[in-house]
């Protein structure tokens, strides 16, 4: 669910609810909110609003760091396709 989470990051900022509906939930789930937690500790995303973590306005982008995974992601999956 992490690489998801990234990769609907990958293009713009995203609140929770829109992250969680481009997943195909219909709530924000439990699931959501550890990944979410672990992405941030890991420095892989961060908040648009550092100031204020727990405003309704809050999103969340992409760092540095997970722009990189992003890519690695997408090289990795290139390579495997083509392969025979």
């Amino acid at each position: 669910m992490m690489d998801r989470v990234l990769r609907q990051l990958a293009n713009w900022p995203m609140s929770k609810v829109d992250l969680s509906r481009g997943l195909g939930q219909k709530t924000v789930s439990g699931q959501l909110n550890k990944v979410i937690r672990l992405l941030l500790a890991d420095g892989s995303i961060g908040y648009t609003i550092p100031a204020k973590p727990r405003s309704r306005l809050q999103r969340y982008r992409l760092t540095d760091k997970g722009r990189g995974a992003v890519r690695q992601r997408r090289n990795m999956d290139a390579s495997r396709e083509e392969t025979p």
